[in-house]
């Protein structure tokens, strides 16, 4: 009956309740009167995140649905393991297989403990196969253990201040994300302006192919997706050994997925990869006559994408050939200095994108750690 992390102040134990009876279901339909209210769909919630994908001005389409203040919640009970949750932050109509839920006492508590594991594991216990739904009968008449009001304020006002702090982080990494790309667009126009033609095979070649003897997975290198600035460079492979050849790969080669590289899938081999081995799926380039970095930022650009996509072959899963690769022609502004001040500033760029990145997985364990012993 006691919470592994508590306020200093509380020692009073916790008091079974049925979910009912601190919460009601809202089941008014909108009218022709609620024209005017924003309509939120499931599409329109960022999944796990509880915050909305759209701005508000967006939401105003002419559905019918079920009629929230501000303040209710709006629980997707469709496939509840998706996690489409949001607190009203105005009224509106909720359209779709939503329940809207209002508290009886603390709108924040509540909020929360619709996040914490318990609710989670018996929101999941759903009907139906092909479109399973929470059963409402089922969540409210579980008992949750509750503490008395003054303490669930307390929680869920910690909980609403990581949750602000985190969409915060993650809004700045949004932010940071659109400005390197914004780099990426001035190198193209920077190029085309006053670059010079040349073939990718003036700056690739194919290195020699030197077998590797693997004894372990942490030999092993993989492509990882370059996407959206969340990605880079190589990580270790997880996948069996198997029977599949390996070839030893060398710091500045350039190494890409045959069937993956106009997804972004490309990468610069650095210092402490030198050694590892990738299969012939995931074939290296020596790079020479330029610097091999600004060479990978001119190549992860996703117009270059676009033009291995037209260069691919096969009908299901399609390759990309190495020798169709070096054929490709990219605008290039051949001066060392100019090269050396875009990978400095990219390189900064990713540095603080990656740090960024840890700001928010911290932020998200803590959120994660409250909701797990907060509650009981």
């Amino acid at each position: 009956m006691y919470p592994k992390v508590r306020f200093r102040g509380f020692d009073e134990p916790w008091k079974n309740k049925k979910f009912l009876t601190f919460s009601s279901k809202i089941t008014k339909n909108s009218t022709s009167d609620d024209i005017d209210f924003p309509r939120i769909e499931f599409e329109n919630i960022v999944s796990g995140e509880g915050k909305l994908a759209q701005n508000r001005s967006k939401l105003n389409h002419i559905k019918s649905g079920i009629k929230f203040d501000k303040g209710d919640i709006l629980f997707g009970k469709l496939r509840p393991y998706l996690k489409n949750w949001w607190l009203a932050e105005f009224p509106g109509v909720a359209v779709g297989d939503f329940w809207v839920i209002r508290a009886k006492d603390n709108r924040y508590f509540l909020y929360y403990l619709i996040q914490a594991p318990l609710f989670e594991k018996v929101s999941n216990y759903t009907t139906g196969t092909k479109m399973p739904r929470s059963d409402w009968n089922y969540v409210s008449n579980t008992f949750f253990k509750l503490p008395k009001i003054d303490e669930q304020e307390k929680i869920g006002r910690i909980l609403d201040k990581v949750d602000s702090l985190l969409s915060l982080q993650q809004r700045k990494l949004e932010l940071i994300s659109a400005l390197e790309k914004g780099l990426g667009q001035i190198i193209k126009q920077q190029n085309n302006k006053y670059g010079i033609t040349f073939s990718l095979n003036n700056f690739l070649e194919i290195p020699p192919q030197i077998q590797a003897r693997i004894k372990n997975k942490n030999q092993l290198l993989t492509v990882k997706l370059n996407l959206q600035g969340l990605a880079r460079g190589v990580q270790r492979d997880t996948l069996s050994l198997g029977s599949t050849k390996y070839f030893i790969r060398h710091t500045g080669e350039l190494i890409f997925g045959k069937q993956n590289i106009f997804n972004g899938s490309i990468a610069l081999i650095t210092k402490e990869f030198d050694g590892l081995a990738t299969s012939n799926d995931v074939p290296s380039l020596k790079i020479s006559n330029i610097n091999p970095q600004f060479l990978f930022y001119l190549l992860k650009n996703p117009d270059f994408w676009k033009h291995t996509e037209l260069i691919a072959t096969g009908t299901g899963s399609k390759r990309v050939h190495i020798h169709d690769l070096l054929k490709l022609h990219i605008k290039i502004i051949p001066d060392a200095k100019y090269q050396a001040k875009i990978v400095s500033l990219s390189r900064n760029f990713e540095k603080i994108v990656l740090n960024q990145q840890i700001i928010v997985k911290e932020c998200e364990k803590t959120k994660q750690f409250l909701l797990q012993n907060l509650f009981i």
